[in-house]
């Protein structure tokens, strides 16, 4: 039997199946149900959508931190004591510096401090002398103040050169006192998006101004002795070398 009639002989019994495969198929698909309209605000029906990451929320010191994943690096909570240690040696550095300009600060809280281990002190006698001293001054004396979350014109300017998620500027908005301004500055674009929804969450953004830029060339563009920062706040993910 020649080629020609082998293919042509096989072919024949396949016909049936073909057709009868062809004929379900088109029944399949005749059943299947129209693809859900669009909402009427324009929107997507929910089987279309992106599924939406699970969000992550930290508390640490006075500050409170969303991330748009339970997966994301930007927190590292091995650091939480230098975080509380920073803000410590900042405040003290705030008193020295703005003690030299004549304004003191208000009372503050130490960083990781818990209510349960505060030292009671009365100062019930000093705060006397002190309004009997502020009594006979005319408003325009009276001893200049620092109080957290204000803005102090005179106070210090500090930089977060890679912030991540902006806790480390937050946590010094809230809790140190004497600032003038905090740039939360980072290299990565979804970090400072982070930033900015972060710095909004805890009513900071009159103290805290996200910022990209490579770190290096920010501090480069700040080195003339006006522009220049009083803090600056390295903390980097993974190796510092470059």
């Amino acid at each position: 039997m020649s080629l020609a009639r082998t293919i042509l002989w096989l072919s024949r019994p396949l016909r049936p199946a073909h057709s009868l495969c062809r004929a379900q198929f088109m029944e399949r698909k005749a059943q299947k149900p129209p693809s859900p309209p669009a909402m009427e605000n324009g929107t997507r029906s929910w089987e279309e959508r992106p599924p939406a990451d699970p969000v992550a929320t930290v508390t640490e010191g006075a500050a409170k931190i969303v991330f748009p994943s339970a997966n994301e690096v930007f927190y590292n909570p091995v650091q939480e004591f230098n975080r509380d240690l920073t803000c410590a040696v900042i405040t003290e550095f705030a008193r020295i510096h703005l003690g030299a300009k004549g304004i003191q600060m208000t009372a503050v809280k130490v960083p990781g401090e818990k209510d349960s281990e505060k030292i009671a002190v009365d100062l019930s006698d000093q705060e006397e002398e002190t309004a009997g001293k502020n009594e006979n001054l005319a408003p325009g004396d009276w001893p200049r103040t620092a109080a957290v979350g204000e803005i102090c014109e005179e106070g210090l300017r500090v930089l977060e050169g890679l912030a991540a998620s902006g806790l480390r500027s937050i946590r010094f908005a809230l809790e140190v006192p004497g600032l003038q301004s905090v740039v939360a500055n980072d290299a990565s674009a979804r970090a400072v998006e982070l930033m900015h929804r972060n710095v909004e969450l805890n009513g900071v953004a009159h103290l805290v101004q996200p910022n990209q830029a490579d770190a290096r060339m920010l501090m480069y563009q700040h080195q003339k002795a006006p522009e220049r920062f009083d803090v600056i706040d390295l903390d980097p993910y993974g190796s510092p070398a470059p």
